[in-house]
């Protein structure tokens, strides 16, 4: 078929976007369960020394317990971060992957038509043939 490289390349090519976006998917599903986790721990954690802070405190365990904490806000703020740039890259590669799937998808309806033109053709091509025989082969009485 005249047209298979072009089908193959572009089925080479919506089989990279079908790995782009699973991967994109799975890097933002990553980045929300480690933004859920760096959240519980914190609470957790802010939990636990105020627990332990109603019988008293120090000022230096204070001091290091609100530099953690502050450590935690920065942790999550960065995932945050992380995961609104993963999100909108996942948005790019949902484009880019139903432009290919769509490129696709409309190189193989070319085929297909263009191999149903070519039987079609084909076909008459046979039946031309045998009128054309049938004709050579008339009995002489007609």
């Amino acid at each position: 078929m005249r047209l298979q490289v072009v089908l193959d390349l572009a089925e080479r090519k919506r089989k990279q976007a079908d790995q782009c976006l699973s991967q994109s998917q799975a890097k933002v599903q990553q980045g929300e369960a480690t933004l859920v986790q760096l959240r519980e721990y914190s609470a957790d954690y802010a939990n636990n020394f105020y627990q332990v802070g109603a019988t008293g405190v120090s000022p230096g365990q204070m001091q290091t317990h609100q530099a953690f904490m502050q450590k935690l806000r920065l942790a999550v703020q960065q995932q945050e971060d992380a995961l609104r740039m993963d999100r909108a890259q996942l948005e790019k590669v949902k484009e880019y992957w139903q432009s290919a799937y769509q490129h696709f998808k409309a190189v193989d309806m070319l085929v297909d038509k263009l191999k149903r033109q070519e039987s079609q053709q084909a076909d008459k091509m046979l039946q031309k043939e045998l009128d054309e025989r049938s004709q050579l082969i008339r009995p002489p009485f007609i």
